[in-house]
């Protein structure tokens, strides 16, 4: 079944009578639970709200991001318009409990936010997300509005992929650090188009990917592989392809965590990370693949929760105006920039909901991502403008970047087409060619079979065991019990089982555990999804070659040995 995106009313054909309306997402049926539908009814414009008229289409060039300039000055037209809570609102992204369409909905319609944020705890079925999509445009549609509310989720791949990781009805992908490994554009691109593609059939327009951090490695305690690569050239290589493959797909995306997390070893989840290299260490380091990205067009870009000692020493890139001017006037960055989850340690310590809302805004934040109160940080806001504390035009300026941003969206999707509910679990085979790609010996031969036809494995979990013996024996390989001979052992190593001796050893997780052991053959997989296992197979079996090389430097380690 399709399910047509949202379709603002600048981009609706009007009825012959003349009558101006405003697009909005198929209303429940008689049961009161949202419904699918092909068909997408009008609203009437909000009686507190200026009903567009259409403009003559612009002649300014689009911006690095998307719109023209004209596009983003009549958004912020627009926004200039709100009440303060309107505006204070439109600037807010909230999480939801549970997974009820209405109680999404409800959450939007509370404080007339910018929209709502999917987490793992959100997903029953991709039927169940889309109806959740739907429930939350039918309610952007009765506040008046005439671009689509954001649906948001953090999908990367790897660890951080809310949708998979609740139920099957969405491809898993292997972490980021897999298109590092491969370094082919073109197959980095038609992941992350499928991904785009599978999130935009369940009613999801806005991922929080890619991720532009560039690691240190071991000594990194968050991102890891999360991250592309070690080396700021290959990270932002992998970079531009995601962005390019999540565009084709019409879902927006957001480089993170600028200015980098990669290289510090403090979690913002839980306190603040002070980054102390110099101005000049940043530029050639870390915001390389930012810069690179914003030049490839990245719509949103999400601050991180890092002190520069080079720029704001002790506060938050965040809260911070001197990290937003260089992201603005540096790299020349035009587009929305978010804010990471304002509910995590880094803020939460010395802050109230409030305060951070407030803060965040005035230093140039456009979009405030996840407070711990929603209320609170929509009541600050519009306290802050009636005591004057915050300016009006800046939030203005924020609240019309994203209206931009989302009008632009749409006029994306609906150019791009529309998917259906049953292309949720369409990116299995730009998956396995990712990890195809990655796939990377980094001690052996090259070339040839590497086990078998008998095999021991240890290591992993149950699940990781069965997977590894479902694809080995697609190939032709035989698994034996432990207690039968073999002609080679097979140690799976993750970051539960990090080490341990074998004929062969491959690590599913970062590529770095290869060092724990002294098996004389060693693997980086990059992953446990269904492709990485089916793709380490292939390449034990002498069936496929081992492309990839590894993108960050380990001690004692090739980066590859073909």
């Amino acid at each position: 079944m399709t399910r047509r995106s949202w379709r603002p009313s600048h981009l609706t054909a009007l009825a012959a009578v003349g009558a101006l309306a405003l697009a909005a997402c198929t209303p429940p049926d008689g049961s009161g639970e949202p419904t699918p539908s092909e068909t997408v009814p009008t609203a009437e414009p909000s009686t507190d709200m200026p009903s567009e008229t259409p403009s003559p289409t612009s002649t300014a060039e689009p911006l690095g991001w998307g719109p023209t300039e004209d596009e983003v000055d009549d958004a912020i037209a627009v926004a200039a318009e709100m009440t303060p809570e309107d505006v204070a609102g439109q600037v807010i992204l909230a999480r939801f409990p549970g997974t009820e369409p209405a109680d999404a909905a409800a959450v939007l319609s509370a404080d007339h936010l910018a929209g709502v944020v999917v987490f793992g705890g959100n997903v029953a079925s991709a039927e169940q997300v889309a109806d959740t999509a739907e429930a939350v445009q039918e309610a952007q549609g009765e506040l008046g509005r005439d671009w689509p509310a954001i649906i948001a989720v953090d999908n990367e791949g790897g660890l951080v992929q809310r949708l998979s990781a609740a139920t099957g009805d969405w491809t898993s992908f292997p972490p980021f650090m897999a298109a590092g490994a491969a370094d082919d554009a073109d197959v980095v691109t038609a992941a992350a188009e499928a991904m785009a593609t599978e999130l935009r059939a369940t009613g999801i327009n806005y991922d929080f990917a890619p991720v532009a951090d560039v690691t240190i490695g071991a000594a990194d305690p968050i991102i890891g592989d999360r991250s592309p690569s070690g080396d700021p050239e290959r990270a932002a290589r992998a970079v531009t392809a995601a962005v390019q493959g999540f565009a084709d797909g019409g879902v927006l995306s957001s480089l993170k965590h600028f200015p980098g997390h990669g290289s510090l070893t403090v979690d913002s989840h839980e306190d603040l990370p002070t980054q102390s290299a110099s101005a000049e260490e940043l530029a050639d380091r870390d915001l390389v693949p930012f810069q690179v990205g914003v030049d490839a067009g990245a719509p949103t870009v999400m601050m991180g929760h890092i002190a520069v000692e080079a720029w704001d020493p002790g506060v938050p890139a965040s809260l911070s105006p001197e990290a937003y001017q260089v992201l603005r006037e540096d790299l020349g960055f035009t587009g929305v920039a978010i804010t990471d989850a304002l509910d995590m340690g880094a803020l939460t310590q010395t802050r109230t909901s409030d305060e951070i809302a407030v803060e965040a805004l005035a230093a140039g934040a456009d979009l405030l991502l996840g407070p711990v109160d929603v209320a609170e940080a929509q009541h600050g806001i519009v306290s802050a403008l009636e005591d004057g504390s915050l300016d009006r035009e800046r939030v203005n300026e924020a609240a019309g970047r994203v209206i931009a941003l989302m009008r632009w969206q749409a006029d994306e999707a609906e150019r791009i087409g529309p998917v259906s509910v049953a292309e949720s679990d369409s990116g299995g085979a730009a998956s396995q060619a990712l990890s195809a790609a990655a796939v990377t010996v980094v001690q052996g031969t090259c070339g040839g079979a590497l086990a078998g036809p008998r095999i021991h494995v240890r290591g992993g979990t149950a699940d990781d065991w069965d997977a590894f013996v479902d694809a080995a024996e697609q190939v032709g390989l035989q698994v034996v019990p432990l207690e039968q001979p073999a002609d080679t052992s097979v140690r799976l190593l993750t970051s539960v089982t990090p080490s341990g001796t074998a004929d062969v050893a491959i690590s599913l997780d970062a590529p770095w555990l290869l060092t724990g052991t002294d098996a004389p053959v060693r693997i980086a997989a990059f992953g446990r999804t269904a492709g990485a296992f089916e793709a380490v197979a292939a390449v034990l079996a002498g069936d496929a070659p081992a492309p990839g090389s590894l993108p960050i430097e380990v001690d004692g380690l090739a980066a590859t040995s073909c």
